[in-house]
């Protein structure tokens, strides 16, 4: 039994190298965000993808920090892309709808579909891309900016998925 476990050891001090190596060398694939809306195929919002999409900015703080510039795309044209109606469209079944975004931890939070439309709660939101010009990192590279809020609670860090849902008790129609 020692014998093999001194096998062991050896191979994996030789085999150690090779494989840190080719873990090194082998990037993760690039980050995505998928989009869910009910009754619909899901997208995914890759950074090409973002980068085609109208740009927003906005001035905030988050905690005890500085404010700083965040820039990316606002959560409504996401949103409203993926097929939530906006404007006058925006009664009815419509109304019962919810934004749901979730981060890679598992961290949730919801917006009212009403809350993000222009001409109702028009409340800014931003999946950020950039803080101060420089690509986001540290928390991943897509976070929910929420500046209108007045604890970052919202501020969803390493955004992964986009979720519309219907909340309506009545039946289509």
């Amino acid at each position: 039994m020692i014998g093999f476990r001194v096998l062991a050891s050896c191979l994996l001090f030789v085999a150690w190298p090779v494989l840190a190596a080719d873990h090194a060398t082998s990037p993760p694939g690039p980050p995505a965000i998928a989009v869910l809306v009910d009754g619909k195929t899901t997208t995914t919002l890759d950074h090409a993808a973002l980068a085609a999409l109208p740009r927003a900015s906005v001035t905030a703080a988050t905690h005890d920090e500085k404010p700083a510039q965040w820039q990316g795309v606002a959560l409504e044209e996401i949103v409203h892309r993926a097929g939530v109606p906006e404007g006058t469209a925006m009664r009815g079944r419509a109304m019962a709808r919810f934004v749901r975004v979730t981060g890679s931890d598992g961290y949730q939070v919801v917006f009212s579909a009403g809350e993000l439309d222009p001409t109702f709660g028009n409340t800014q939101v931003i999946l950020a891309e950039q803080k101060d010009g420089q690509t986001l990192s540290a928390d991943g590279p897509y976070r929910l900016v929420v500046p209108g809020d007045k604890r970052a609670a919202r501020w969803v860090r390493n955004v992964a998925t986009i979720e519309v849902m219907d909340a309506s008790t009545r039946p289509p129609g």
